[in-house]
């Protein structure tokens, strides 16, 4: 289907919703995650917290993919965003446990709301390792066409293993911990890709782009999240004077090879690997890491700030419109508070979607542990939290939502 290039968002005020109950939805005969996904029934009348009108940021959104030869399918996808999601509704996320089975976090969200998040998120992190194949089951990539085919959304992000290293204590994305960096080629300014270190980069992204076009085949869109949280604390003066590092090897190099690297990626996917089908998420968390507008479609922004704790995180909004001139649509890429419904309503933050992360299978067996979850425990979010002020609201997306199903429709 055709679209406009740009949709203008201007978004006045919001209408106030209906009085704030405290009744709980009738729980009873709720579905596995195995059947046809619906919605759980209610005993009572459902009400929704209260909301004042308020102004949101005017936003002209550009909604164009930035894959020229992006599918159909992220055409239409990227459309519902912007025309029926961005500054009316936010959709729900839930973070899988990569490198656990113990864990379902599409089981905990919908035993602990009644309803599935309508997005999951999935981990490429052991996917580049040599043992991969003996212990990765099910596979991510598995989970993800399963999901997608239950009518719910996909996002994929990639831990990346040292690329030269894939056992022992060198398999680790730590810069403190393995001495690999991007290639770089100081005089030049430009990525090294005739050096060793190169070759191992590139044999990863082979390995990963096979198990991208394993889900392009299966025809599920991707919301591809590669090099996530670049910045780190990189560059960062600490009152003691002492400087901060990166959190990964990708932006422990600085900005410079890290924009380079990324938009290496994206030409090296799009043109040489044919990848059509992701929807590129740009989550490096500092303006200086923006790579530009032309190899990004979504922007995002990980928060775990205990100051915001289930607020709307207006602020951290605001930053990603600044750092890339307004035009992209924002989202909580990562965190450990749900945003409540009424916070962002309250708000001129237009989030687009958040994703909180898994729970930690080393944190099951004590009980003050297990509160230490971003989602089991209720250090993070409260029952009432989950329920009352996001889940059971309209304004949050879940999985079997009539936009969802209209969407799907669409994407066939």
């Amino acid at each position: 289907m055709k679209t406009n290039k740009k949709n203008t968002f201007i978004f006045l005020f919001l209408l106030t919703a209906s009085v704030l109950s405290c009744a709980q939805k009738n729980k009873k005969n709720q579905k596995s995650e195995t059947s046809q996904p619906s919605q759980s029934s209610t005993s009572e009348e459902k009400q929704e917290p209260k909301i004042s009108p308020v102004q949101k940021i005017t936003q002209e959104i550009d909604f164009t993919p930035a894959d020229k030869n992006a599918s159909q399918n992220v055409k239409i996808l990227m459309q519902y965003f912007a025309e029926e999601v961005y500054g009316k509704k936010i959709i729900t996320g839930i973070m899988d446990c990569a490198w656990s089975d113990k864990i379902n976090m599409n089981e905990k969200v919908h035993s602990d709301t009644g309803y599935y998040a309508a997005l999951t998120g999935y981990d490429f992190i052991m996917l580049t390792k040599d043992d991969s194949k003996t212990w990765y089951h099910p596979t991510q990539v598995e989970k993800a066409k399963s999901w997608w085919n239950k009518g719910g959304l996909v996002a994929f992000c990639w831990h990346w293993l040292n690329p030269v290293a894939k056992s022992g204590n060198g398999a680790s994305y730590k810069p403190e911990e393995i001495s690999f960096r991007i290639p770089w080629n100081e005089k030049t300014k430009t990525l090294d890709t005739n050096s060793n270190d190169f070759s191992y980069i590139k044999k990863d992204l082979d390995t990963v782009a096979g198990y991208l076009d394993e889900l392009q085949k299966a025809g599920v869109v991707v919301i591809w999240r590669p090099l996530h949280e670049a910045r780190g604390n990189y560059g960062t003066v600490w009152g003691n004077g002492s400087v901060g590092d990166a959190w990964f090897w990708w932006g422990a190099s600085g900005p410079e090879p890290y924009i380079a690297l990324y938009r290496y990626m994206f030409k090296y996917f799009t043109e040489e690997k044919n990848l059509h089908n992701l929807i590129w998420l740009w989550n490096g968390q500092g303006e200086q890491w923006y790579p530009g507008d032309d190899v990004v479609d979504l922007v995002g922004y990980d928060i775990y700030d205990d100051r915001n704790s289930n607020g709307a995180g207006e602020s951290y909004f605001k930053d990603l419109l600044a750092w890339s001139g307004s035009k992209k649509m924002a989202c909580i890429s990562e965190g450990g508070y749900i945003p409540s419904s009424v916070a962002v309503q309250r708000s001129s933050a237009s989030w687009l979607y958040y994703m909180i992360w898994n729970d930690n299978d080393n944190l099951l067996d004590d009980s003050q542990k297990d509160n230490d979850n971003f989602w089991g425990g209720t250090k993070f979010n409260s029952k009432e939290m989950k329920t009352v002020y996001s889940f059971d609201t309209d304004y949050q997306i879940k999985l079997g939502d009539e936009s969802l199903k209209e969407l799907f429709k669409k994407m066939k």
